[in-house]
Protein backbone atom coordinates (compact mmCIF):
# COMPACT_ATOMS: atom_id res chain seq x y z
CA UNK A 1 0.00 0.00 0.00
CA UNK A 2 1.48 3.29 -1.08
CA UNK A 3 2.32 5.90 1.53
CA UNK A 4 2.71 9.62 0.97
CA UNK A 5 5.92 9.65 3.00
CA UNK A 6 8.35 6.75 2.89
CA UNK A 7 10.21 5.34 5.83
CA UNK A 8 13.16 7.57 4.98
CA UNK A 9 10.95 10.69 5.20
CA UNK A 10 10.84 11.23 1.42
CA UNK A 11 7.67 12.05 -0.49
CA UNK A 12 6.41 9.35 -2.77
CA UNK A 13 6.93 10.81 -6.32
CA UNK A 14 3.67 9.45 -7.72
CA UNK A 15 1.62 10.81 -4.83
CA UNK A 16 3.47 14.13 -4.90
CA UNK A 17 2.71 14.52 -8.60
CA UNK A 18 -0.99 13.83 -7.99
CA UNK A 19 -1.17 16.35 -5.13
CA UNK A 20 0.64 18.97 -7.22
CA UNK A 21 -1.84 18.45 -10.09
CA UNK A 22 -4.82 18.92 -7.77
CA UNK A 23 -3.32 22.06 -6.22
CA UNK A 24 -2.62 23.50 -9.66
CA UNK A 25 -6.22 23.02 -10.73
CA UNK A 26 -7.48 24.62 -7.53
CA UNK A 27 -5.22 27.64 -8.06
CA UNK A 28 -6.38 28.04 -11.68
CA UNK A 29 -10.06 27.93 -10.68
CA UNK A 30 -9.43 30.38 -7.83
CA UNK A 31 -7.58 32.75 -10.14
CA UNK A 32 -10.36 32.71 -12.73
CA UNK A 33 -12.99 33.31 -10.05
CA UNK A 34 -11.06 36.28 -8.67
CA UNK A 35 -10.75 37.77 -12.18
CA UNK A 36 -14.46 37.37 -12.81
CA UNK A 37 -15.40 39.08 -9.56
CA UNK A 38 -12.86 41.83 -9.94
CA UNK A 39 -13.90 42.80 -13.48
CA UNK A 40 -13.17 46.27 -14.76
CA UNK A 41 -12.93 49.07 -12.20
CA UNK A 42 -16.28 50.67 -11.41
CA UNK A 43 -16.74 54.20 -12.77
CA UNK A 44 -16.98 57.16 -10.44
CA UNK A 45 -20.42 58.76 -10.98
CA UNK A 46 -21.46 62.22 -9.78
CA UNK A 47 -25.04 63.45 -9.57
CA UNK A 48 -25.69 67.20 -9.78
CA UNK A 49 -29.07 68.56 -8.68
CA UNK A 50 -30.49 71.83 -7.33
CA UNK A 51 -31.06 72.64 -3.68
CA UNK A 52 -34.87 72.56 -3.55
CA UNK A 53 -37.58 72.17 -0.92
CA UNK A 54 -39.87 69.20 -0.39
CA UNK A 55 -41.62 67.53 -2.10
CA UNK A 56 -39.25 68.21 -5.01
CA UNK A 57 -36.18 67.21 -3.04
CA UNK A 58 -37.74 63.82 -2.32
CA UNK A 59 -38.24 63.34 -6.08
CA UNK A 60 -34.52 63.85 -6.68
CA UNK A 61 -33.66 61.51 -3.77
CA UNK A 62 -35.86 58.78 -5.25
CA UNK A 63 -34.19 59.18 -8.66
CA UNK A 64 -30.75 59.01 -7.02
CA UNK A 65 -31.79 55.88 -5.13
CA UNK A 66 -32.67 54.34 -8.50
CA UNK A 67 -29.33 55.45 -9.94
CA UNK A 68 -27.38 53.88 -7.09
CA UNK A 69 -29.42 50.68 -7.35
CA UNK A 70 -28.76 50.52 -11.09
CA UNK A 71 -25.05 51.11 -10.59
CA UNK A 72 -24.73 48.85 -7.57
CA UNK A 73 -22.73 51.57 -5.81
CA UNK A 74 -23.11 54.99 -4.22
CA UNK A 75 -22.63 58.22 -6.15
CA UNK A 76 -21.07 61.58 -5.34
CA UNK A 77 -23.60 64.34 -4.60
CA UNK A 78 -23.22 67.92 -5.84
CA UNK A 79 -26.03 70.16 -4.59
CA UNK A 80 -26.24 73.40 -6.57
CA UNK A 81 -26.90 76.77 -5.03
CA UNK A 82 -27.01 80.30 -6.41
CA UNK A 83 -23.30 80.89 -5.68
CA UNK A 84 -22.06 78.03 -7.87
CA UNK A 85 -20.42 78.95 -11.17
CA UNK A 86 -19.55 76.64 -14.05
CA UNK A 87 -15.76 77.01 -13.78
CA UNK A 88 -15.74 76.14 -10.07
CA UNK A 89 -18.01 73.15 -10.72
CA UNK A 90 -15.70 71.83 -13.44
CA UNK A 91 -12.76 72.18 -11.06
CA UNK A 92 -14.56 70.35 -8.24
CA UNK A 93 -15.62 67.48 -10.47
CA UNK A 94 -12.10 67.21 -11.91
CA UNK A 95 -10.52 67.14 -8.46
CA UNK A 96 -12.84 64.31 -7.45
CA UNK A 97 -11.78 62.23 -10.51
CA UNK A 98 -15.34 61.76 -11.71
CA UNK A 99 -15.87 59.61 -14.82
CA UNK A 100 -19.49 60.45 -15.68
CA UNK A 101 -21.83 63.24 -14.55
CA UNK A 102 -25.62 62.84 -14.19
CA UNK A 103 -27.51 66.14 -13.95
CA UNK A 104 -31.08 66.41 -12.65
CA UNK A 105 -33.54 69.24 -13.19
CA UNK A 106 -33.37 72.45 -15.21
CA UNK A 107 -30.68 73.93 -12.97
CA UNK A 108 -28.60 70.78 -13.31
CA UNK A 109 -28.95 70.92 -17.10
CA UNK A 110 -27.72 74.53 -17.20
CA UNK A 111 -24.84 73.80 -14.85
CA UNK A 112 -23.50 70.94 -16.95
CA UNK A 113 -23.23 72.73 -20.29
CA UNK A 114 -19.54 73.43 -19.68
CA UNK A 115 -19.04 70.09 -17.98
CA UNK A 116 -20.20 68.35 -21.16
CA UNK A 117 -17.12 69.71 -22.92
CA UNK A 118 -14.91 67.75 -20.52
CA UNK A 119 -16.96 64.87 -19.09
CA UNK A 120 -19.62 62.51 -20.42
CA UNK A 121 -22.92 64.00 -19.18
CA UNK A 122 -26.32 62.32 -18.77
CA UNK A 123 -29.33 64.60 -18.16
CA UNK A 124 -32.63 63.67 -16.54
CA UNK A 125 -35.70 64.93 -14.66
CA UNK A 126 -36.07 67.84 -17.08
CA UNK A 127 -38.35 68.75 -19.99
CA UNK A 128 -36.01 68.89 -22.96
CA UNK A 129 -36.70 68.16 -26.62
CA UNK A 130 -34.29 66.26 -28.87
CA UNK A 131 -31.95 68.79 -30.43
CA UNK A 132 -31.90 71.06 -27.37
CA UNK A 133 -29.10 69.10 -25.71
CA UNK A 134 -25.54 70.44 -25.76
CA UNK A 135 -22.75 68.50 -27.42
CA UNK A 136 -21.68 65.68 -25.14
CA UNK A 137 -25.05 65.44 -23.37
CA UNK A 138 -27.41 62.51 -23.57
CA UNK A 139 -30.34 61.64 -21.38
CA UNK A 140 -34.05 61.19 -20.74
CA UNK A 141 -36.68 63.92 -21.00
CA UNK A 142 -39.70 64.01 -18.71
CA UNK A 143 -41.95 63.80 -21.78
CA UNK A 144 -43.65 60.37 -21.74
CA UNK A 145 -43.07 58.12 -24.72
CA UNK A 146 -46.24 58.12 -26.90
CA UNK A 147 -45.62 54.44 -27.61
CA UNK A 148 -46.25 53.62 -23.94
CA UNK A 149 -49.42 55.74 -23.97
CA UNK A 150 -50.85 53.91 -26.97
CA UNK A 151 -49.90 50.53 -25.55
CA UNK A 152 -51.82 51.40 -22.38
CA UNK A 153 -54.76 52.76 -24.36
CA UNK A 154 -55.18 49.50 -26.32
CA UNK A 155 -54.81 47.50 -23.12
CA UNK A 156 -57.47 49.48 -21.23
CA UNK A 157 -59.78 50.26 -24.16
CA UNK A 158 -59.31 47.58 -26.86
CA UNK A 159 -62.12 49.14 -28.95
CA UNK A 160 -60.15 52.38 -29.49
CA UNK A 161 -59.41 52.90 -33.19
CA UNK A 162 -58.44 56.57 -33.53
CA UNK A 163 -56.53 59.09 -31.44
CA UNK A 164 -57.00 62.83 -31.90
CA UNK A 165 -54.48 65.33 -30.60
CA UNK A 166 -54.30 69.13 -30.92
CA UNK A 167 -50.78 70.38 -30.27
CA UNK A 168 -48.40 73.32 -30.45
CA UNK A 169 -45.77 72.37 -33.07
CA UNK A 170 -43.20 74.66 -31.46
CA UNK A 171 -43.15 72.28 -28.49
CA UNK A 172 -44.49 68.99 -29.70
CA UNK A 173 -43.41 68.38 -33.32
CA UNK A 174 -40.87 65.70 -32.34
CA UNK A 175 -43.35 64.04 -30.00
CA UNK A 176 -46.07 63.88 -32.64
CA UNK A 177 -43.63 62.48 -35.19
CA UNK A 178 -42.81 59.69 -32.76
CA UNK A 179 -46.51 59.26 -31.99
CA UNK A 180 -47.35 58.64 -35.67
CA UNK A 181 -45.03 55.63 -35.75
CA UNK A 182 -46.29 54.38 -32.41
CA UNK A 183 -49.94 54.69 -33.44
CA UNK A 184 -49.30 52.70 -36.60
CA UNK A 185 -47.55 49.98 -34.59
CA UNK A 186 -50.61 49.64 -32.34
CA UNK A 187 -53.22 49.69 -35.09
CA UNK A 188 -54.40 53.22 -34.35
CA UNK A 189 -55.07 56.16 -36.66
CA UNK A 190 -53.58 59.43 -35.40
CA UNK A 191 -55.41 62.67 -36.19
CA UNK A 192 -52.92 65.42 -35.30
CA UNK A 193 -53.86 69.10 -35.63
CA UNK A 194 -51.14 71.73 -35.10
CA UNK A 195 -51.92 75.18 -33.76
CA UNK A 196 -49.90 78.01 -32.25
CA UNK A 197 -52.91 80.03 -31.11
CA UNK A 198 -55.27 79.27 -28.21
CA UNK A 199 -58.28 80.73 -30.04
CA UNK A 200 -57.65 78.47 -33.03
CA UNK A 201 -57.10 75.60 -30.62
CA UNK A 202 -60.56 76.19 -29.11
CA UNK A 203 -62.10 76.19 -32.59
CA UNK A 204 -60.35 72.92 -33.47
CA UNK A 205 -61.57 71.29 -30.25
CA UNK A 206 -65.16 72.40 -30.93
CA UNK A 207 -64.96 70.90 -34.40
CA UNK A 208 -63.42 67.65 -33.16
CA UNK A 209 -65.89 67.29 -30.29
CA UNK A 210 -68.80 67.88 -32.67
CA UNK A 211 -67.65 65.02 -34.91
CA UNK A 212 -67.17 62.36 -32.23
CA UNK A 213 -70.10 59.95 -32.30
CA UNK A 214 -68.85 56.93 -30.36
CA UNK A 215 -66.07 55.64 -28.13
CA UNK A 216 -63.79 54.49 -30.94
CA UNK A 217 -62.10 57.91 -30.97
CA UNK A 218 -59.95 58.96 -28.01
CA UNK A 219 -58.56 62.40 -27.29
CA UNK A 220 -54.94 62.63 -26.16
CA UNK A 221 -53.85 65.60 -24.06
CA UNK A 222 -50.03 65.73 -24.17
CA UNK A 223 -48.09 66.87 -21.15
CA UNK A 224 -47.27 70.59 -20.90
CA UNK A 225 -49.11 71.41 -24.12
CA UNK A 226 -49.54 75.13 -24.88
CA UNK A 227 -52.51 74.29 -27.13
CA UNK A 228 -54.66 73.40 -24.11
CA UNK A 229 -56.35 76.14 -22.05
CA UNK A 230 -56.57 74.50 -18.63
CA UNK A 231 -59.13 76.96 -17.26
CA UNK A 232 -61.59 77.44 -20.12
CA UNK A 233 -61.13 74.50 -22.49
CA UNK A 234 -60.27 71.47 -20.36
CA UNK A 235 -63.63 71.41 -18.49
CA UNK A 236 -65.48 71.53 -21.83
CA UNK A 237 -63.49 68.58 -23.22
CA UNK A 238 -64.02 66.48 -20.09
CA UNK A 239 -67.75 67.29 -19.96
CA UNK A 240 -68.19 66.32 -23.63
CA UNK A 241 -66.27 63.07 -23.00
CA UNK A 242 -68.61 62.24 -20.11
CA UNK A 243 -71.76 62.99 -22.10
CA UNK A 244 -70.68 61.20 -25.31
CA UNK A 245 -68.83 58.32 -23.64
CA UNK A 246 -65.44 58.66 -25.27
CA UNK A 247 -61.96 58.41 -23.78
CA UNK A 248 -59.68 61.25 -22.78
CA UNK A 249 -56.17 60.30 -21.68
CA UNK A 250 -53.50 62.72 -20.61
CA UNK A 251 -49.86 63.31 -19.74
CA UNK A 252 -51.02 65.47 -16.83
CA UNK A 253 -51.82 63.54 -13.65
CA UNK A 254 -54.20 66.25 -12.41
CA UNK A 255 -56.42 65.69 -15.47
CA UNK A 256 -57.23 62.18 -14.20
CA UNK A 257 -58.37 63.62 -10.90
CA UNK A 258 -60.66 65.92 -12.90
CA UNK A 259 -62.15 63.13 -15.03
CA UNK A 260 -59.76 61.92 -17.75
CA UNK A 261 -59.68 58.13 -17.94
CA UNK A 262 -55.97 57.61 -17.37
CA UNK A 263 -52.59 59.26 -17.23
CA UNK A 264 -48.98 58.17 -17.17
CA UNK A 265 -46.60 59.87 -14.76
CA UNK A 266 -42.89 59.41 -13.93
CA UNK A 267 -41.59 56.38 -12.08
CA UNK A 268 -38.74 58.24 -10.38
CA UNK A 269 -36.93 55.14 -9.12
CA UNK A 270 -37.21 53.46 -12.53
CA UNK A 271 -35.99 56.65 -14.23
CA UNK A 272 -32.94 56.56 -11.97
CA UNK A 273 -32.11 53.01 -13.04
CA UNK A 274 -32.40 54.02 -16.70
CA UNK A 275 -30.13 57.04 -16.11
CA UNK A 276 -27.61 54.70 -14.49
CA UNK A 277 -27.66 52.46 -17.58
CA UNK A 278 -27.01 55.50 -19.80
CA UNK A 279 -24.16 56.60 -17.52
CA UNK A 280 -22.52 53.18 -17.76
CA UNK A 281 -22.91 53.30 -21.53
CA UNK A 282 -21.26 56.74 -21.66
CA UNK A 283 -18.42 55.46 -19.48
CA UNK A 284 -17.91 52.52 -21.80
CA UNK A 285 -18.08 54.48 -25.05
CA UNK A 286 -16.56 57.78 -23.88
CA UNK A 287 -17.62 61.41 -24.31
CA UNK A 288 -17.54 61.17 -28.10
CA UNK A 289 -20.47 58.75 -28.22
CA UNK A 290 -23.67 59.96 -29.88
CA UNK A 291 -25.75 62.53 -28.00
CA UNK A 292 -29.43 61.65 -27.86
CA UNK A 293 -32.48 62.60 -25.78
CA UNK A 294 -34.91 59.73 -25.17
CA UNK A 295 -38.57 60.03 -24.16
CA UNK A 296 -39.46 58.74 -20.71
CA UNK A 297 -40.51 55.09 -20.63
CA UNK A 298 -40.34 54.56 -16.86
CA UNK A 299 -43.96 55.45 -16.21
CA UNK A 300 -46.66 54.69 -13.66
CA UNK A 301 -50.37 54.41 -14.41
CA UNK A 302 -53.17 56.44 -12.83
CA UNK A 303 -56.80 55.54 -13.60
CA UNK A 304 -60.08 57.29 -12.78
CA UNK A 305 -62.31 54.37 -11.76
CA UNK A 306 -65.45 56.50 -11.74
CA UNK A 307 -64.84 57.47 -15.37
CA UNK A 308 -64.02 53.87 -16.27
CA UNK A 309 -67.27 52.63 -14.73
CA UNK A 310 -69.21 55.32 -16.61
CA UNK A 311 -67.61 54.13 -19.87
CA UNK A 312 -68.60 50.54 -19.10
CA UNK A 313 -65.03 49.39 -18.55
CA UNK A 314 -64.52 46.58 -16.07
CA UNK A 315 -61.12 45.40 -14.83
CA UNK A 316 -60.08 42.02 -13.52
CA UNK A 317 -58.13 41.92 -10.25
CA UNK A 318 -54.81 41.33 -12.06
CA UNK A 319 -55.51 44.42 -14.22
CA UNK A 320 -56.19 46.55 -11.16
CA UNK A 321 -52.84 45.49 -9.72
CA UNK A 322 -51.18 47.42 -12.56
CA UNK A 323 -52.85 50.68 -11.45
CA UNK A 324 -50.33 52.64 -9.40
CA UNK A 325 -52.81 55.36 -8.49
CA UNK A 326 -56.60 55.50 -8.65
CA UNK A 327 -59.16 58.30 -8.50
CA UNK A 328 -61.35 59.10 -6.72
CA UNK A 329 -59.01 58.29 -3.85
CA UNK A 330 -60.48 55.66 -1.49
Amino acid sequence: MSKIITKCGEINPRVAQSVLCVLTRVLIVFSLACSAFAGPSAPSIAVIYPDVREPYRNVFMEIIRGIETGLGQSVKHYVLDSDDDAAALVARVSDDHVDVVISLGRAGLSATKQLAEVFPVVVGAVLISPGQESKGQTGITLTPDPEVFFERLKSIVPSAREVTVIFDPRQKAWEIERARKAANAHGLSLNAFPTEDLRLSAELYRKVLGQIKDGSIAIWLPQDNAAMDEQALLPVVLQEAWEKNFVVFSGNLDHVRKGALFSLYPDNFGMGRSLAALALDRFKNGPTSTSVINPLRDLLLAVNLRTAEHLGLHFASHDRQQFNLVFPTP
